[in-house]
């Protein structure tokens, strides 16, 4: 199967209505957040209070940003279905981190809070994965984010299942459940065609293992410690790759991948992305 190369346009500009455009623009825009779930911030102990704050705002960037690549390819992906998919997957992605940015209002150090329902908000720097720059040139490294980038957010989202912090709770269980179309879609593209994804897969295989930071990681070891996560950074690494290594050595692209070792001196724990080299 050829590579598909994407329509040459801007965020949302493949669509020719401009209505569809206006609704794409405003299903970025973060919806109201409950009184009960900003208040719940002073529930946590004020130790964990920047280290949540800096996960969902990890969250809410990333899954913001995929969303808004994944739409680029509504109308380019190589079959109908696909590009049904894809707008799914965008729509899916965008309503997450709708769910996650009003949150942030919550807490303390959330400064620029307030500028997230003013005109333009959506062409602010973010803190998403560096793999996310750009972009997908290729159907293939859209299916390759699909399936490493898309299963590491999710895979963080299992851990918060059980976690005694409401807002994450709540969101995690209703994530995790539509999710599981997101890995549908990318493990059917992984078992057609694994000949084109090997290269895409390496391209993005860094920033997906090791967004969960390092073994002392400032953010995921003291929700972890505290129970608000059920694993710690190197537990999720092992539960990321336990999903995908069937998957990936069925289709013989898995050992060159599981085998590498991973950039740290080029990991950023602030921003929790990799530095681009």
């Amino acid at each position: 199967m050829s590579e598909v190369q994407p329509p040459a346009t801007g965020l949302f500009e493949t669509a020719t209505d401009q209505e569809a455009i206006d609704k794409a623009v405003a299903a970025a825009a973060p919806v109201a957040a409950e009184r009960a779930d900003l208040a719940m911030v002073n529930t946590l102990d004020a130790a964990l209070r920047q280290p949540m704050y800096a996960l969902l705002s990890s969250l809410a960037d990333n899954k913001y940003v995929l969303g808004r690549r994944y739409a680029e390819w509504c109308t380019g992906a190589p079959m109908l279905e696909s590009a049904v998919a894809a707008a799914a997957m965008a729509q899916d992605e965008l309503g997450h981190a709708r769910s996650f940015y009003p949150l942030l209002r919550g807490f303390p150090n959330a400064l620029d809070t307030a500028q997230m329902e003013e005109k333009g908000w959506q062409q602010r720097p973010t803190n998403a994965m560096s793999c996310l720059d750009r972009s997908f040139a290729t159907w293939s490294e859209f299916l390759a984010a699909n399936l490493l980038v898309d299963t590491a957010f999710t895979t963080l989202l299992w851990a918060a299942l059980s976690s005694p912090y409401e807002p994450l709770r709540q969101r995690a269980a209703k994530i995790v459940q539509e999710e599981a179309g997101h890995w549908v879609h990318g493990a059917g593209w992984v078992r057609r065609a694994p000949g084109h994804l090997s290269s895409a897969l390496a391209a993005v295989w860094d920033d997906a293992f090791t967004w969960f930071g390092q073994a002392d990681d400032p953010v995921l070891v003291p929700l972890s410690q505290a129970g608000i996560l059920s694993d710690n950074p190197d537990g999720l690494r092992r539960k990321l790759r336990a999903r995908l290594e069937p998957l990936l050595d069925e289709a013989e692209v898995g050992e060159p991948l599981f085998t590498r070792e991973l950039p740290w001196s080029r990991w950023d724990a602030e921003k929790r992305r990799l530095r681009v080299p």
